[in-house]
């Protein structure tokens, strides 16, 4: 099946839960919300015509700097092995409780992305088996992959603060 092909019955059987769709550079790329990701997954992997087997990844994108709502996203990347076709799925995720359900009772490649997904950006990922941090410490405390997470804590020496820079050459132990 064409992009357009898998666009168009997506549309037919899931119009009433799907929010959008678009065909950038030719890749079929649908918009749910998340209380509707269970069923449009379903459909997509037990449909006979689509049949998309492979889940190939997950993803979690922050749109703070952006002029657009909701500010987290979901991205899932799916594939029919069969049919040698893809589709993108788009999840839209509030700020306040930024929660979507899991998929992994579909593919089981969905686990430790789904955890990845709680650890870098803090959504939590409704029955899944176990949510918990998977590649920062469990007691780390906040979120990386946020923009709006500190990226350090210590000023860092630039030409502009040449003041702070030669105070802390001054305070450097010798090296020899």
């Amino acid at each position: 099946m064409t992009s357009e092909e898998i666009v168009k019955k997506i549309k037919e059987n899931l119009a009433d839960i799907v929010q959008n769709t678009d065909l950038p550079q030719g890749d079929a790329v649908i918009f749910v919300a998340p209380d509707s990701l269970q069923s449009v997954a379903e459909f997509l992997k037990n449909d006979a015509d689509l049949k998309f087997d492979y889940l190939s990844d997950v993803r979690g994108v922050d749109y703070l700097l952006e002029e657009r709502e909701p500010r987290f996203e979901a991205v899932y990347q799916l594939y029919s092995i069969d049919n040698q076709h893809s589709i993108r799925l788009r999840v839209g995720i509030e700020e306040d409780n930024p929660s979507v359900p899991t998929v992994s009772n579909l593919w089981k490649g969905a686990l430790y992305p789904e955890q990845e997904l709680f650890d870098m950006f803090g959504i939590n990922v409704e029955g899944h088996p176990t949510m918990e941090r998977l590649i920062m410490p469990k007691d780390w405390e906040g979120f990386p992959l946020r923009k709006d997470y500190p990226l350090t804590t210590e000023t860092v020496a630039f030409s502009h603060n040449r003041d702070f820079k030669s105070e802390l050459v001054k305070s450097k132990p010798p090296t020899r």
